[in-house]
């Protein structure tokens, strides 16, 4: 059987925001209309984790900025060149309450979510949307100019998606670092020793997998 502690009903954002952000549905809908246009597949199908039967490994997504930017996590598939499934959503009022009892344990926050992956195959992951946070008075002035020229300051950069293959049993945590005009998406894997966790780095490769807000390109 796994190890992982049992998962809580996915946690709604709270009825009121705090008084610095919008909540989520304010955000998208400002941002909407200042990205002018979605080409990621917003319809992809909800990721399923692999049954008991067959080698996984535990991922945790890290998005270290989430008070400033949101990030959709997914999983591409780099050879189709789409998105395979989504993971959920970091940043901002999002909460994602599944928890793996992985190293290093996490609370709840809107910085990071938890999956267990298959091992053995190659493993694209990432942002498949990228926007920043907003205040509730941006969110009220969304199409005034000085508002959207503010919000476009802070756009990440291209996130690049690498590719690796998780070994059975093992942990990893794939950190996702966003700030004005640059994006980098850099998995370790987790290793407990002698009472502390350690990060290594990971062997992995450019997938043909790039986002940008909300459109994706591949490469070849």
């Amino acid at each position: 059987m796994h190890d992982r502690h049992h998962a809580r009903p996915i946690a709604r954002p709270r009825a009121a925001a705090r008084a610095s952000r919008a909540p989520l549905g304010a955000g998208l809908a400002a941002l909407s209309l200042m990205a002018g246009c979605a080409a990621v597949r917003l319809d992809a199908p909800r990721y399923v984790e692999p049954p008991a039967t067959v080698a996984t490994a535990k991922v945790r997504v890290v998005n270290t900025r989430a008070q400033v930017y949101y990030a959709d996590i997914a999983v591409f598939d780099a050879p189709a060149c789409l998105t395979r499934a989504n993971l959920g959503m970091t940043g901002g009022e999002s909460r994602d309450a599944e928890r793996l009892g992985m190293l290093d344990d996490q609370p709840v926050s809107a910085a990071t979510l938890e999956r267990l992956v298959r091992a053995g195959e190659p493993l694209v992951l990432g942002p498949r949307v990228v926007f920043p946070t907003v205040s509730r008075r941006e969110a009220m002035h969304a199409l005034q100019a000085d508002t959207q020229e503010d919000v476009r300051a802070r756009r990440a950069g291209v996130c690049k998606m690498p590719a690796f293959v998780p070994k059975a049993g093992e942990q990893y945590e794939v950190m996702v670092d966003l700030s004005p005009a640059r994006c980098t998406v850099t998995p370790y894997r987790l290793v407990g020793e002698g009472g502390a966790v350690k990060r290594e780095p990971v062997e992995s490769q450019s997938s043909r997998i790039s986002t940008y807000e909300f459109d994706m390109k591949c490469f070849r």
